[in-house]
This record gives C-alpha cells, sequence and structure tokens, in this order.
C-alpha cells in the first residue's frame, strides 16, 4: 500500500515538481558550495585527520568530492522527475493501441538500455517519449560538467605592509671625498676648512657599473616580489644643443685647433682631426666654454681638463665658491658638461684636401650642453621574483646646482666660529653630493676620439701618399651604451681600423654585424643614463639612510605572495544545469498535460502493469512454458500484437465482477474477443 501522497490520483505530477524543486535546489546549493571557495587559498591540510588519522584526504580531495556529491543529486532528482514524465508518455501511447510486444518491451527499457535509443522504429511509434528517454540519458553529462567549474589556479596574492624601503641619502658623507686643513690665526683662533677633492671611490664605481651595463644596478628589495611607490629629491641633467652663437664660438675654436696641430716635416706631415669631444667649462662666458684654451697666447691649443665647472670667480679671478658662516649657499651658474660630435671630420681622405677644408669639417656637428640640476622624483617599484621594474611617473626638474668648492667657518680672513649652525645645513652637503656624481659621470664623457691624416713624401719617385690612422680614444664614453645613439653611430668608424685583408674579411663575413635600428638621441640617452645612476645609488649599503640618527618612515609596501587559489566558473556551471533544468521544466510541462490526458497518473511498479495487463488482447496463444517469464522473449510473442486498455465486449464474453481468480487469468487472444 502506497503512503501519502504516492496514493494520491495526482502523485505522479507532485513526485515531478517536487523532484524538479529538490533539483534546484541541490544545484543552488552547489553553487552556493563553490562560491564559498572560489578565491580562497588551497591549504595542503587534512581536515578528516581529526576524525581517523589514516584518512589522508586534502581539502581539494574533500571539496571536488562534495562537488560531485552535489551534481549526483541534481542529476538523480532531475532524472526522477523526467523517468516520471516518461512513464505517463510510454504508458499514454501504450493504451488502446495495437502495438506489438516486442516494441513495448524495448520501449518500457529505453531507460536502462542506452542502445535501444538508436531504434529508429520506436522514435517513429513513439517521437515524444523518445525524447524524454534522450533527456534522462544526457542529464548525466551537467553532473560531469559542474564538478569541473572548480578549479585550482596559481593567483597572486598582496598584503599591504610597513617596511623600510631601499632609499638614497644624498646628506651622507660618502658621496664626496673632502679634505680638511686646520690652523691658527695670529690671535689663537682656530680655524678650518674642508675642501672637495672629487667623488668617492663606491660613486664612482656605481657610476661606472650602470654605464658599462647600461641598466640600473640590482636593487635589494623588502621582499622577493613586492612593489612600493617612492618620492624623493635626486639630482638631474637636462641636456639641450648650445644656442647658435655658443655653437659658432665652440666649432670655431675646434676649427681652429685642428689647423695648428699640422705637422710638418721633411718627409712626413700630419694634421689632427677631432670627431668627438667632451669637457667641463672653465666659465659660464663663451671663452672659457670652448674645449680648447690657447697657452700664453701662442699657437698652442690644449684641450680642458678640469672635472668640474664652471667655477664661481669674482672679477679679480679668486674662487668665491666657498661655504662660509655669513654665505652659507654658493650661487653660481649650474654645473655642466659639453658633448660634441663632428660627423664630417673625417669626410676627406687626402691630406690636402683635409688640410683645406677644415672649417667643414666642423660643420653638422652636434654639440650639447648638459646641465646640473636639484629634481623631485615619483616612482613606481615593483619586483617579481627579484626581477626589478622601475617605472618613472612624474620628473619634475627644480633648481640648478653650482659649484662648492670647500667649506670654512671664516670670512675675509677673520674666523667667526661663535656661528657653526650653517654646517648643520642638509642642503650644502646634497650640493656637494650631487657635485660628486656630475664630476664622476662627467668623467665617462670626458676626453676625444681622434683621427690622424698624414702625407708621406717619396723624393725619389716625387709621388706623395696620404694615409689616416687613429690613436685609442682617451675616453670612456666607448665602453658605455650611449655609443648605440645615432649621433655617436656616425664616427664608429674612427674607433676601429679602415684597412682590411682577405683574412679580416673572411671572418667578419661569417660573424655578427650591428643592426641598424632606431636608437636615442644622444640628449635624450645622457639624461636617462643618469637618471639610471640616480636610482642605482639605492643599490649600495653605503648610500643608505643611517637609521641610528634619521627617523626614516616607513613605506607601505604591497608583498605579493603567490598561491594555489580556488576558482569557480559559474557561469559553466549554470549553463550545464540551466540546460539540465530547462528540459526538465518543459518535460513536466508535458507530464502534467499527460496527466490531465490521462486522467490520472502512471508509475512503472508491477502493480501497474499487473492491471493494465489484464485487460489487454493478444494476437497470439500462450503455453504454460511460456508463463515462467524467463529471458529470452520468444519470437511468437514477440512479434505478437498486443491492445491493451477497456473493451465492452471483454465484459461480454469473460466477465470477471466478483470472480477471485480473475486477476490470475492470462489475457485472451483477439478472437476469443471478436467471436
Amino acid at each position: 500500500m502506497a503512503v501519502f501522497p504516492f496514493n494520491l490520483k495526482c502523485s505522479a505530477v507532485i513526485l515531478m515538481v517536487v523532484a524538479l524543486l529538490a533539483g534546484v535546489a541541490f544545484a543552488l546549493g552547489h553553487d552556493a558550495f563553490y562560491q564559498s571557495l572560489n578565491g580562497k587559498p588551497v591549504v595542503n591540510g587534512q581536515p578528516l585527520g581529526v576524525l581517523n588519522s589514516s584518512l589522508n584526504l586534502s581539502d581539494q580531495q574533500v571539496y571536488v568530492s562534495l562537488g560531485t556529491f552535489f551534481a549526483f543529486l541534481v542529476k538523480s532528482s532531475l532524472g526522477l522527475s523526467v523517468s516520471t514524465v516518461f512513464d505517463q508518455s510510454a504508458w499514454k501511447s501504450i493504451q488502446g493501441h495495437r502495438t506489438g510486444i516486442g516494441t513495448i518491451d524495448d520501449l518500457l527499457s529505453v531507460l536502462k538500455n542506452g542502445f535501444t535509443i538508436l531504434n529508429l522504429q520506436l522514435w517513429k511509434r513513439f517521437p515524444i517519449s523518445m525524447t524524454l528517454a534522450v533527456i534522462v540519458w544526457l542529464l548525466p553529462v551537467a553532473s560531469m560538467i559542474s564538478p569541473a567549474t572548480l578549479s585550482v589556479h596559481l593567483a597572486s596574492i598582496d598584503q599591504h605592509s610597513l617596511r623600510r624601503i631601499p632609499r638614497v641619502d644624498f646628506t651622507s658623507a660618502n658621496f664626496a671625498d673632502l679634505n680638511s686643513a686646520l690652523f691658527t690665526n695670529s690671535t689663537g683662533q682656530n680655524g678650518w676648512l674642508s675642501g672637495y677633492s672629487g667623488p668617492t671611490p663606491e660613486t664612482q664605481r656605481v657610476v661606472n657599473s650602470v654605464a658599462t651595463q647600461g641598466t640600473i644596478l640590482p636593487i635589494e628589495p623588502p621582499a622577493v616580489n613586492s612593489s612600493w611607490s617612492v618620492e624623493f629629491h635626486g639630482p638631474s641633467i637636462v641636456c639641450d644643443n648650445v644656442n647658435s652663437t655658443l655653437g659658432a664660438y665652440i666649432t670655431q675654436n675646434v676649427a681652429q685647433a685642428m689647423k695648428v696641430s699640422e705637422l710638418y716635416g721633411p718627409e712626413v706631415s700630419s694634421l689632427t682631426r677631432y670627431g668627438y669631444l667632451s669637457w667641463a667649462p672653465e666659465s659660464d662666458d663663451p671663452k672659457g666654454s670652448t674645449p680648447f684654451y690657447q697657452v700664453n697666447g701662442n699657437d698652442t691649443y690644449i684641450q680642458r681638463s678640469i672635472q668640474l665647472g664652471p667655477e664661481l670667480r669674482d672679477p679679480e679671478g679668486v674662487n668665491v665658491g666657498i661655504s662660509t658662516p655669513t654665505n652659507p649657499f654658493v650661487h653660481g651658474a649650474p654645473l655642466s658638461l659639453f658633448v660634441a660630435i663632428f660627423p664630417r671630420a673625417m669626410e676627406y681622405a687626402e691630406y690636402d684636401s683635409a688640410v683645406e677644408n677644415v672649417d667643414k669639417a666642423v660643420q653638422n656637428s652636434t654639440i650639447l650642453r648638459c646641465l646640473l640640476h636639484n629634481a623631485s622624483y615619483q616612482a613606481d617599484l615593483t619586483y617579481i621574483n627579484r626581477e626589478q621594474t622601475i617605472h618613472v611617473i612624474n620628473k619634475t626638474i627644480l633648481n640648478g646646482v653650482g659649484l662648492v668648492d670647500a667649506i670654512a667657518n671664516y670670512d675675509n680672513g677673520s674666523l667667526v666660529s661663535s656661528n657653526l649652525s650653517f654646517i648643520h645645513n642638509p642642503q650644502l652637503m646634497e650640493c656637494l653630493s650631487y657635485q660628486s656624481l656630475m664630476e664622476a659621470f662627467g668623467s665617462l664623457l670626458f676626453g676625444s676620439i681622434k683621427n690622424f691624416i698624414a702625407i708621406v713624401a717619396n723624393p725619389k719617385s716625387g709621388t706623395d701618399r696620404s694615409f689616416s690612422y687613429s690613436e685609442n680614444p682617451n675616453t670612456s664614453i666607448i665602453s658605455t651604451r650611449l655609443m648605440e645613439t645615432e649621433e655617436m653611430r656616425s664616427i664608429q668608424f674612427i674607433t676601429s681600423s679602415n684597412i682590411s685583408s682577405p683574412f679580416t674579411d673572411y671572418w667578419k663575413s661569417r660573424s655578427v654585424s650591428s643592426l641598424n635600428i632606431s636608437s636615442t638621441p644622444l640628449s635624450k640617452a645622457l639624461e636617462e643614463l643618469f637618471q639610471d645612476v640616480t636610482f642605482s645609488l639605492m643599490s649600495s649599503r653605503m648610500f643608505q639612510p643611517n637609521y641610528t640618527m634619521n627617523d626614516m618612515p616607513e613605506t607601505n609596501v604591497t608583498i605579493t605572495s603567490y598561491r594555489n587559489i580556488y576558482v569557480y566558473t559559474r557561469s559553466i556551471l549554470w549553463a550545464a544545469y540551466g540546460t539540465a533544468l530547462g528540459a526538465t521544466a518543459l518535460s513536466i510541462a508535458a507530464g502534467i498535460l499527460l496527466y490531465f490526458t490521462n486522467d490520472g497518473s502512471y508509475s512503472s511498479k508491477f502493480s501497474t502493469i499487473f492491471r493494465i495487463t489484464q485487460g489487454a488482447v493478444v494476437s497470439t496463444d500462450l503455453s504454460m512454458k511460456d508463463y515462467s517469464g524467463l529471458d529470452p522473449l520468444p519470437d511468437h510473442i514477440a512479434n505478437a500484437k498486443m491492445t491493451t486498455g477497456y473493451h465492452s465486449d471483454y465484459d461480454q464474453g469473460n466477465p470477471v465482477t466478483g470472480s477471485p481468480t480473475a486477476h490470475f487469468r492470462h489475457p485472451r487472444r483477439e478472437s476469443e474477443v471478436s467471436s
């Protein structure tokens, strides 16, 4: 006896709807469960180890198993709902129709034997029932897809922490070498003077390393994978072409130096040609800004060798670049350096033509002047597995920085020992640090790249032969990335031999040649190289702040760790479940229509089959052997036709009302009914 509500007339409808609602609930539960895991890290723990130490299951295994269980519940619920609709459709298709017993067997077994789906006769006779059967068989596909919507991905997890970051303390005494002198004047007062003598070896090392490597030196981050933003004031250079007036003054000076370099001899005469020059100006006027100066007014021209300029002097020529108590700040022209390239210097291969066209050798030249400034930097530093990326967000050029020759505690010969506050001024120390970097940077550029052209006279033959040769450049620029700039490429041939042999030609043809790709202009390359030097100072421990003396604030650092996390693809889960739920809902709609058409519900229980077959009419006789019901089905029964349902002549020929044995009689043949 069926229990409530399955003993009702509408029990099939109730079962279909309840199973669908259960499937929806389980699908929502599956979604909520996976959503709760989305983005959470995968823990290498054993959640079931508390229950039993032998249960060595990771949390990932447990969660995937639970997801599979949810998918199983959804599939079972929807399968129950659609299979119930199938029962209504199948019995509706059989009732009152003359159908082969073998066909009925195939139809009622289609939910158990998937190969029956391929029976085209069933599709022709029972299309609705077969469609429902296909839905039942395809519902497990959703349960296969939905568990896979939870996957494990390697993801970055950002955490924020206040940390000490690499900085540069430009008030550090480790940038500049200072030589001090102590003395006592006639009144017994103690005086002192600390003079600037040049950059420290560590400063020069950083500058040389950056110039050689062509990139910012590795800076030690607070964590292997981290990022932060930094703002600071530091040195910067601004490089521009000189104005036409100064340019003409410089080119005339170089041309004159070339002319007076001509050496005459009985057999050999030579001329020096300059392709590259770099120097520091002695003063801020045009005369002091030229690369060569005359010695005592004669025809000898010597290249300037000062390392920092322009110097600050009074009208009498006395150096006044000294910081004193009454004049702590030195106000002078910004420190600068010049770089000049003469691409036409080696244009003429014959000695006489080269001598006659010295003025043309300095034409089309590039002459740059780089000024030292204070600047404010804003930059983002990012490290991924210690591989650094530095992005300068903003750089604002501020005031120029002039030369500070010394610091003393006297003015005009009189001691002012009572006022020593100026020595605590950090700006003064910053100026010394800036100019030490400028000198170290200039030492890479200063010097020349030149070529000699000569003529050899042969008195016997009466013929002259011209030839040219280059000496080793006396500048370090050839070992820097600046040689890759547009301007420097035009004179690279000066540093290499222009005479070849079959041996050199053969091996050069088998070697990699430089690519003629577009490169950075020299002015921009100089600025970028100096900027790289500024940031590379953070890589040196010697230039870090002394935290025992300076209370530097900590910086908010984003520390990135990479962990496996759960990633839930909700769209795929609901695409699978949505399709299954939609197909089930349409099936239920058909089932409800069948309920009203049948005026009741069917099921696949034995009692249903027993009752339906009591009124069936069969086109063949059954023997006692056929009553066993054992497989295989005999052919004469499989080919027999059966008609189920109520017939009025059935009661006339074989009344069963009130007969206790009527329920156990076999179905009658068609001849008995029609006789």
